[in-house]
């Protein structure tokens, strides 16, 4: 069976149809990346997805070069792509087993949008006779793209709120005796929290969250490091004390470089502790309400205090319990935290430090 290839000089050479399909699938690419989590964003950023999509297209063109004379060409250049594909799917999650922990749930979705674009565009583009120019336009479009949009990645965000909290639903108590407004529902939450009389004397952390945001610049654009831990303790006594601790060798973030060198800044002293004597919760709060306190104390970070004040939003929850979110901004070099200044990457002398934790009564 012969094949149905006819050379035409007048038509797009197919590496420069490849350059033009790896361009297309850049630019889709590219856009999607924005909304992904990037594992590194000195590594895999737009950027890197466009010159990533770009030489592939190249290789594809190639390719194409060499099959595009034979018996079912097309065929044949589809299954090479869905292979290639594997080849490349097996790779990226080598990368994301041993070296780079997130890089399939980013580089999976990208890579299929590429051979797909690829494996589609690649022998139609070879077909079309415009002028070269032409094909110059998409590939700047990607190009311009991708620096246009490096840095600007979907990132973590280290911004904590009450209302990310799953709380209880109301207790009631067998201390009601009547119905005073007829609602006995309605009188029997209000019976079962009251303040302040029902106000524990004292509260443990049941769950805690810790993040910590620090800007950062990489390669000229302005971007935020965001790590988080769930290792938190602490305790309060409404009208007292607020004591929290935090391990700061246990946070992570999505670069695990970044890890690395948190953990090893404090790996003579990972607990940080804030500790307050002027924790007042006002006995006019009701159930429910978000009350906004300036708590001052000390924190204590590799083992040297500084004067610190936290604001704490906190509410009472009609199952009993504490709900409290705080924040605060801390100069990183006051607490002999270094400040990476490295070609490419530099980042504040500053970081914000939020907690949210829920609190129960102890016993």
């Amino acid at each position: 069976m012969s094949s149905s290839y006819t050379y035409n000089p007048n038509t797009w050479p197919p590496v420069l149809a490849g350059a033009v399909a790896g361009s297309i699938a850049a630019i889709v690419a590219g856009l999607l990346s924005l909304l992904l989590r990037s594992p590194d964003e000195i590594i895999a950023n737009s950027l890197t997805v466009v010159l990533v999509s770009i030489v592939l297209g190249l290789l594809a063109g190639v390719l194409w070069r060499k099959l595009r004379a034979r018996n079912n060409a097309e065929k044949t250049f589809t299954w090479s792509m869905v292979g290639s594909f594997f080849a490349v799917a097996a790779a990226i999650a080598l990368v994301d087993l041993f070296a780079l922990s997130n890089t399939a749930k980013y580089a999976g979705p990208l890579a299929v949008i590429i051979f797909i674009t690829l494996g589609f565009f690649v022998p139609m583009l070879s077909r079309v006779t415009a002028p070269v120019w032409v094909a110059a336009i998409p590939i700047v479009i990607a190009i311009v793209l991708g620096i246009g949009l490096f840095g600007r990645g979907n990132v973590a965000s280290g911004e904590l709120s009450l209302d990310d909290l799953d709380t209880a639903p109301a207790q009631t108590t067998e201390a009601v005796t009547g119905d005073t407004d007829g609602d006995p529902a309605g009188d029997e939450t209000a019976a079962a929290i009251a303040l302040p009389d029902d106000l524990a004397g004292s509260y443990v952390v049941a769950s805690g969250i810790a993040t910590y945001s620090v800007d950062e610049t990489l390669n000229g654009l302005s971007t935020q490091g965001v790590g988080s831990t769930e290792t938190v303790s602490g305790t309060v006594a409404p009208g007292g004390s607020f004591t929290f601790d935090i391990d700061l060798s246990t946070f992570t973030s999505d670069q695990s470089r970044r890890d690395a060198k948190v953990s090893d800044w404090f790996a003579s002293a990972p607990v940080g502790t804030f500790s307050s004597t002027a924790f007042d919760l006002p006995d006019s709060a009701a159930v429910g309400e978000v009350v906004t306190l300036t708590v001052p104390g000390i924190l204590t970070i590799n083992a040297i205090e500084q004067a610190s004040e936290w604001a704490v939003d906190a509410r009472l929850e009609t199952n009993g319990d504490l709900s409290l979110k705080g924040e605060t901004d801390i100069v990183l070099s006051d607490f002999d935290i270094p400040v990476i200044a490295v070609p490419f990457v530099t980042m504040a002398d500053a970081a914000r430090i939020e907690v949210l934790l829920t609190l129960t009564p102890s016993a």
